[in-house]
């Protein structure tokens, strides 16, 4: 009865709460958790399992992407792998067709020095023979113009008339 007493005062005659913390704590305490246990535990208990489910959806999300992340990661390692394979074969394709352009030019180079070598020669040729001939053709000039000058000078008109005479009838036109 002694709790029911600070309840209830005697003056009034009815029942009241006692609001006073000293005299009524624990059993203004234990009502609040007895309410709020009857009416507030459904409605707690809902708030609460919403937050665990949302809890668990945020960290099976959180999970997913995680794979989907590291997926990701090793498909573009795969990937790099790849692209840097390719990246040397590329070079090395690049070499071998640097070395083959370096070999094609040098021998185009070898066979245009030995064109222009036969060119040269055969136009040497052509020059040497130009003036053997010319020196050929000079020499026979200065020596019948030598002759010439010697057979004026020995021939006088009357041997030099025999002369034509005897040259006219040996090639068939003779008098």
């Amino acid at each position: 009865m002694g709790i029911i007493s600070y309840l209830a005062t005697a003056s009034e005659g009815g029942f009241h709460l006692n609001f006073d913390i000293l005299e009524t704590n624990i059993i203004n305490l234990a009502i609040i958790i007895g309410v709020l246990y009857v009416y507030g535990s459904k409605f707690i208990g809902n708030i609460l399992e919403t937050r665990k489910s949302k809890i668990v959806a945020d960290l099976e999300d959180a999970e997913n992407r995680a794979k989907k992340a590291q997926e990701a990661l090793t498909k573009a390692q795969k990937d790099l792998e790849q692209a840097q394979a390719q990246a040397a074969k590329i070079r090395e394709d690049a070499k071998v067709a640097a070395e083959k352009t370096k070999q094609d030019i040098l021998a185009k180079g070898r066979d245009e020095v030995e064109k222009l070598k036969a060119s040269a020669v055969k136009e040497l040729s052509t020059e040497q023979a130009k003036v053997i001939t010319e020196l050929k053709r000079r020499v026979a000039e200065l020596a019948l113009a030598k002759v010439e000058a010697q057979l004026r000078s020995d021939l006088d008109e009357s041997a030099q008339a025999k002369l034509v005479d005897r040259s006219i009838a040996q090639l068939g036109g003779g008098a």
